[in-house]
């Protein structure tokens, strides 16, 4: 069944349907500065529903719809969220109709139960993974790349599931606007739900250098961690994207647990991307937002732009300005002690079981 499923999906995302798709879109074509000033640095981070597709065109028609309003807001990077392909299983026979019963059974347990997870409904889940990893890596890469072109953006593609030999990852990965493939990053910790599907843990964090910036791009889980964020910095990074899927009911004080935190402790930007939805009867939530030290925002709240609900499609804008982060950890007085002899002391008792 399982090669059975990975010839289907060779057969439906080929490189030439891609290509010849993608040189069809219409964009009209901005210029991408030389010389892109830290002050003036558009980003935009996506929030989107999942909603299976048939068709492979379909999926690019989504990506483009959100990377058009981001050409119009001049935004310089577009981020996608974690589990960004996951809309293509609609690509299997009978899959919309298995996924609608799903679904509709999850709905009717979740309003009757009290505690509800939708964790446990990956059996599923598990086999498509891994048979469908490699043609979809090798399809998305393809598209985001000649969209990168397109639109004349840095875009970070969302997650993908990346196969190794026998191994396989949660990964996502970072485009230049001339389609260059800048860099690709394993998700480092993982959740309960993707233990179970046998996901392996990457063990390095990346740190890519760009024209206007330097960024990391860690996914979701490793945002709950503050080393994550410790090290991206140590690195010289400016900026952390995360895309995130939370499988679980939104709860505002859970989700404080991630990005927020991390970069007030850090004082770096924080770009948070979105997936949300139902799919094969498990549920994700979670609100796209873009996020800065408390004295880089208006409110003085850490935040520079949020969605306004946990679900649904929306696309979150806003301007950063490096300089003044750079500024900001200068005068900041309560940030960065260390007690290195202290925290050897126990590091055996923190990291090791």
């Amino acid at each position: 069944m399982k090669n059975l499923i990975k010839k289907w999906f060779e057969r439906k995302i080929t490189l030439e349907k891609i290509d010849d798709y993608c040189s069809h879109i219409k964009v009209k074509k901005k210029k991408f500065p030389e010389d892109i000033y830290p002050e003036t640095i558009c980003v935009s981070c996506v929030q989107r529903t999942i909603q299976p597709v048939k068709r492979v065109e379909k999926y690019i028609d989504m990506l483009c719809g959100f990377l058009e309003q981001a050409a119009k807001n001049k935004s310089t990077l577009v981020v996608f969220p974690e589990y960004n392909f996951i809309d293509l299983f609609g690509l299997i026979p009978g899959f919309t109709f298995l996924n609608q019963i799903l679904n509709k059974s999850a709905v009717i347990i979740k309003n009757k139960a009290k505690n509800y997870s939708s964790k446990k409904n990956n059996h599923l889940l598990s086999n498509i993974f891994k048979s469908t990893a490699k043609p979809i890596e090798v399809g998305m890469k393809r598209m985001i790349s000649l969209l990168a072109q397109k639109y004349d953006m840095y875009i970070y593609s969302g997650t993908f599931i990346l196969k190794e030999g026998e191994k396989f990852y949660n990964a996502g990965s970072l485009f230049a606007p001339d389609g260059r493939l800048i860099g690709t990053q394993k998700k480092l910790h993982l959740t309960d739900f993707e233990v179970d599907l046998g996901m392996e843990r990457g063990l390095q964090l990346e740190a890519y250098s760009l024209k206007f910036a330097r960024v990391a791009c860690p996914v979701c889980m490793d945002a709950t961690y503050f080393e994550t964020f410790r090290i991206a910095r140590n690195m010289g990074t400016d900026i952390v994207i995360l895309p995130i899927a939370n499988l679980e009911e939104y709860n505002m004080w859970k989700a404080l647990r991630g990005i927020w935190p991390r970069v007030q402790e850090s004082y770096l930007y924080g770009l948070k991307s979105s997936l949300n939805g139902w799919i094969a009867g498990m549920h994700f939530t979670g609100q796209a937002g873009i996020f800065a030290p408390l004295s880089l925002t208006q409110k003085r709240d850490g935040v520079l732009s949020i969605s306004s609900f946990p679900e649904g499609n929306e696309l979150v804008t806003a301007n950063i300005n490096v300089g003044k982060l750079h500024k900001a950890r200068r005068l900041s007085e309560y940030h960065e002690d260390k007690n290195i002899d202290f925290e050897k002391k126990y590091e055996k008792e923190v990291y090791i079981d």
